[in-house]
């Protein structure tokens, strides 16, 4: 989850690591309620995630096998 207190929106790339998870060559990513688009881990079983909060608001990502 991810919340914007300012008044302009805010998009920033982040680094999500996924070691833990269980993942080692894909992740589905879905925002919200979205369909879910599917990324290639990295040789660190990271993901490059582009996040768009919209201001004074929130987001949220479910990550799925």
């Amino acid at each position: 989850m991810f919340y914007n207190p300012t008044d302009t929106v805010m998009v920033r790339t982040i680094q999500l690591p996924l070691y833990y998870s269980g993942l080692t060559q894909t992740a589905r990513v879905r925002e919200q309620e979205d369909k879910p688009v599917t990324y290639r881990l990295d040789r660190n079983y990271a993901i490059e995630l582009k996040v768009t909060i919209p201001a004074n608001g929130f987001t949220w990502y479910v990550i799925e096998q």
